[in-house]
């Protein structure tokens, strides 16, 4: 090679390599402008050439004037409009400016300078994402529609005054189907489709219809039961009739537990309970929800009389005196419980009714099943009480009063014989029942007698005579109970009336005692 050859040789290369570092260096030169490359667009608005802040200028024009677009909604052979702002529409515009200046730049010299011929001669969109509240879209077409819109109404049933039952029937409703309204709309957001939501009619089932009701098999009265109070002490009525309106309606369903304290809740001021006269630890104190075990009671009986599977019930610790003895059904929140399972193939309903002084509590069913019982409750073992005399310096030395008329305690034994259609269908035994013995509690006066020392009660001392007993006041009327008459088709020679307390060997010393920790009986 000579060497004018390798002089030209040298020459072309420099020429080369110039071209490529002046390439490279142009390549490079142009990439750290803030301008967007030619062929760069927005939604079919061109972007090339144009600096970061006015591609932001533009990118909110065009939000704007899609956030003012109005979209229409049909339904049925009716329309509504909205505006995409009324949804806040929102777009990441910082983003979308990033991609936009992206183009072009990406990849090595070469890679760079291929993309940008690429875009200059076939152009590029730059991919918008948009968001936007899917709540407020719902809240929008919920209310577009709600006129149109017709709920399903569920099957009720109602007793009557006269305790006849009716079954109001169910119908159904008519509304919109909102779960495809979304992708409708972010079809529209991105041109794919026209500015148009249509939505499909849908028919509402009710939750509850005629035939389920029919199916519950109620139709008529199984039993009911009354307990009289004092309607002067209004605390205790008011909770009386706090505990009956949570009972009224209920429906228990075939094989279903009722539990009373489930259903009527804790008795507390939030719930609406004032302090009334309970059971504590063999003493009548006051206590939210104190009457509350009139209902249970109530409910007992009406639960007895319909011949219902009793899962729990409990005595009280002292008797009672607006039922029976052996026949109430203490309850205390957490503690004692009334529970019952319904054993009838149809459901039960309980209805409830306070009114002047009376509580009464109903058992609504399939009457196909209905039955007659017969209550007899055996007193077995009782149990004295004890008098106890207090100081009491308020009386005047040597005068007593009762304080608190003492009551003797029982152990009873309980069964009910069951008829259907007149015929014995066979006896079973209740739960047993302990009730303590009430001390009678006697004060006796201690303040001394004006010029007469005060040597004490109980002193034979000439001018402190031993205490003479007085006379008791007698002990306040008892509420009313009413007599439980035995059914119609009773046998002669069934006994309507408690028989005859009778002794048992096998009875322990004393009623157990109930733990001092025991929460009150809302008696």
């Amino acid at each position: 090679m000579t060497g004018k050859v390798k002089a030209v040789i040298i020459v072309i290369a420099v020429m080369v390599i110039s071209g490529v570092v002046s390439f490279f260096s142009v390549v490079a030169a142009t990439g750290k402008t803030d301008r967007i490359f030619p062929g760069v667009a927005l939604k079919g608005t061109p972007l090339g050439n144009k600096s970061r802040n006015e591609v932001l200028k533009t990118l909110d024009e065009y939000v704007n004037s899609l956030k003012n677009e109005s979209i229409t909604v049909k339904f049925g052979n009716r329309s509504a409009k909205f505006k995409l702002a009324d949804i806040n529409l929102q777009v990441n515009a910082a983003s979308i400016m990033n991609m936009a200046w992206a183009v072009g730049r990406q990849g090595n010299f070469l890679n760079q300078w291929q993309d940008r011929k690429n875009v200059a001669r076939n152009g590029r969109e730059v991919p918008v994402e948009f968001s936007f509240d899917q709540n407020k879209l719902n809240s929008i077409l919920q209310n577009l529609t709600k006129e149109f819109n017709v709920p399903p109404r569920d099957a009720e049933l109602v007793v009557t005054p006269s305790d006849a039952v009716q079954i109001l029937e169910s119908s159904e409703g008519r509304g919109v189907d909102l779960r495809n309204a979304s992708e409708q709309v972010m079809s529209i957001i991105n041109g794919e489709s026209a500015p148009e939501i249509v939505l499909k009619i849908v028919n509402l089932k009710p939750v509850l219809t005629t035939q389920d009701l029919e199916n519950m098999r109620v139709n008529g009265e199984l039993a009911r039961f009354t307990t009289y109070f004092d309607a002067k002490k209004t605390n205790r009525v008011f909770n009386i009739r706090v505990a009956a309106q949570a009972l009224d309606g209920r429906m228990i369903k075939p094989g279903e537990v009722f539990s009373f304290n489930e259903v009527v809740g804790p008795r507390s001021q939030e719930a609406g309970y004032k302090l009334a006269p309970s059971i504590l630890n063999n003493e009548f104190i006051d206590s939210l929800g104190g009457g509350v075990c009139q209902v249970s009671t109530t409910l007992y009986n009406t639960l007895l009389q319909a011949d219902m599977e009793i899962v729990e019930r409990s005595n009280h610790s002292l008797t009672i005196s607006y039922v029976p003895i052996g026949q109430d059904a203490a309850v205390a929140y957490g503690y004692k419980d009334l529970k019952f399972k319904n054993n009838l193939p149809g459901a039960v309903i309980i209805k409830s009714t306070v009114s002047g002084n009376t509580v009464t509590l109903k058992l609504f069913g399939d009457v196909a099943e209905k039955k007659s019982v017969h209550i007899v409750n055996n007193i077995v073992k009782e149990y004295p009480f004890q008098i106890v005399y207090k100081n009491d310096a308020t009386l005047a030395q040597g005068s007593q009063r009762v304080d608190q008329k003492g009551t003797k305690g029982y152990r009873v034994m309980s069964r009910k014989s069951v008829y259907q259609n007149g015929q014995l269908l066979g006896e079973k035994p209740l739960s047993e029942s302990y009730y303590k013995p009430l001390n009678e509690i006697i004060l006796v006066g201690s303040k001394p007698v004006h010029g007469k020392p005060n040597s004490g009660p109980g002193s034979n001392g000439e001018n402190n005579p031993e205490p003479v007993p007085t006379t008791v006041p007698e002990e306040p009327a008892s509420e009313p109970v009413p007599p439980i008459a035995p059914p119609a088709e009773l046998p002669s020679g069934l006994p309507s009336e408690t028989p005859t307390p009778a002794p048992s060997p096998e009875e322990p010393a004393a009623p157990p005692e109930v733990p001092p920790t025991e929460p009150p009986s809302d008696t």
